[in-house]
């Protein structure tokens, strides 16, 4: 069975579906832009759920993902980040009303292959009632958040160029935003648009007034770029970027820690 939306990239729709095809898993989701149909050739990636009784094993799974990054190749006639996200039936059955991760997100927006028209082991009712929290999920965007923080001193001190400085400033602030949203229990939007995020973490946190030092589309606009062309406002052309790109965040994870700290974590 296949359900499917009239906007979604048919290209990756093809793709999604010969995996399908090929592995015959018990559930295969196309999600993302490019189910949705608001992608950008160029900048989105190809995100695919595939949900197995058990999971292959790693070598198994390697190859698997290069033979369809080197099929959605040839398919786009150039190349396309490709995303395979691996589950067991029992672990989709727990994530799916587990609040913010990406199987919720998934069911919700994606196109479902299946090779059961019962069902039978897969619960896919996206109910709006009953989600749970795993603060592992906060602490996974906290992680993400650092790591960027990382990369982004590491780049500007080997004087790289500002395209790959900014795509791991935006990174760390949505991660650090997404962390925050986490962590007061609520859904964060499935967006990379900073202002967004600051505007979810504001309503969610009554305490979080935060106003960033540099404006959100500064940052919105190194959101899946592949190439290191010129950028129209490069983030590495403002005075003391790295400090203000460091104090916002640290002001962000600061506030994702209290509430940790409240809740006994």
């Amino acid at each position: 069975m296949t359900i499917t939306q009239t906007k979604c990239d048919p290209r990756a729709l093809r793709v999604a579906e010969d995996l399908h095809r090929k592995l015959q898993p018990e559930l295969t989701i196309l999600f993302g832009s490019r189910a949705r149909g608001d992608y950008e050739d160029g900048r989105s990636d190809i995100d695919i759920i595939v949900v197995l009784e058990s999971l292959l094993p790693p070598e198994a799974r390697g190859e698997l993902e290069s033979a369809v990054r080197a099929q959605a190749e040839a398919i786009y006639g150039e190349y396309v980040p490709v995303q395979l996200w691996w589950q067991t039936t029992d672990e989709f059955n727990r994530m799916r009303r587990t609040v913010n991760h990406v199987t919720v997100y998934a069911l919700r927006e994606g196109i479902i292959m299946s090779q059961d028209p019962e069902n039978s082991r897969l619960d896919l009712e996206n109910d709006e009632e009953d989600y749970s929290h795993e603060w592992s999920l906060t602490e996974e965007r906290l992680r993400h958040a650092e790591r960027h923080l990382t990369a982004f001193n590491v780049l500007i001190d080997a004087g790289m160029h500002d395209s790959m400085i900014g795509q791991h400033a935006q990174g760390d602030m949505e991660h650090a935003l997404k962390a925050l949203i986490s962590a007061c229990v609520e859904r964060y939007p499935h967006v990379h648009d900073i202002d967004q995020l600051i505007d979810r973490a504001r309503r969610v946190d009554r305490s979080f007034r935060f106003t960033p030092s540099i404006a959100g589309e500064i940052y919105n606009q190194y959101v899946g770029v592949e190439e290191y062309g010129p950028t129209q406002n490069p983030i590495s052309h403002l005075e003391d970027y790295r400090n203000r790109v460091g104090s916002d965040v640290a002001i962000i994870l600061e506030r994702v820690r209290e509430i940790g700290q409240s809740r006994g974590r």
